[in-house]
């Protein structure tokens, strides 16, 4: 595991919402083909913001947020070029680079991780086992660490995992100026609809990202009954929804 911290930062004063600021973290399952994103901050609407994902690799763009960069690093992966030289392509051509972060991890277990020099303390990055996990205005060093081994050792789906390391960095202090948003996305061969969950404006984004899940988790072993009852016999493809990346 390799970590890298930076701190040398004045204090941020709280105000709600604002600048961006995050702690995700981005994961791959090689056993399931399933890649991931999972993130919180104390800015609205993360979830448009932060995290990308494709059958190939998972991307989180944050600090200063650059959308960009999560959709081109996913594009890049998509034609064939290593997750870790689109990224530091998209590093190298951004004339604010000291103000990202952008962490990433592929199919093949290859992984990427950049903190500007001008983001916000506390700030850092870790990476693991077929995930890595970075932050900035944290409360504390200790938040992205949590992420990490909970990440490591959650059990249970993939999913699932995600959302109790997101849980674990709130549990750790999480964004030192609060908390306001949080997301949930991932790709996966058989998708589900607790697989693309946000949560934009709530005094407990991550208390109520869990509900989402769950309530998603159970509308999903519901709907075969449901269906049954409206419709009787019925085609088994129709509740294929695909989902929305």
């Amino acid at each position: 595991m390799s970590r890298r911290n930076r701190n040398e930062q004045p204090e941020w004063k709280h105000r709600r919402g604002a600048v961006p600021g995050t702690f995700s973290i981005a994961a791959v399952d090689p056993e399931t083909g399933k890649t991931g994103v999972a993130v919180s901050t104390a800015l609205v609407a993360v979830g448009g913001l932060c995290p990308f994902v494709s059958e190939n690799a998972a991307v989180a763009t944050q600090s200063f947020v650059k959308v960009s960069h999560g959709k081109h690093a996913i594009d890049l992966s998509e034609r064939g070029v290593s997750i870790s030289t689109a990224c530091e392509a998209l590093i190298e051509d951004d004339e604010h680079a000291g103000y990202r972060q952008l962490h990433t991890i592929d199919s093949n277990g290859e992984d990427f991780t950049f903190s500007g020099d001008d983001c916000v303390g506390w700030y850092g990055e870790t990476t693991g086992e077929n995930h890595t996990v970075a932050g900035n205005m944290l409360e504390n060093g200790t938040v992205i660490q949590a992420v990490s081994d909970r990440f490591e050792d959650a059990g249970g789906s993939f999913s699932a995992r995600l959302l109790e390391a997101l849980e674990a960095g709130q549990e750790a202090g999480g964004d030192k100026r609060g908390k306001i948003s949080a997301a949930l996305l991932v790709h996966a061969p058989e998708p589900k609809l607790y697989h693309n969950l946000r949560v934009d404006n709530s005094d407990d984004p991550v208390g109520e990202l869990r509900e989402a899940y769950e309530l998603g988790r159970e509308t999903e072993e519901q709907l075969p009954e449901q269906a049954e009852d409206m419709l009787g016999d019925y085609p088994e493809e129709i509740l294929n929804f695909g989902l929305k990346y």
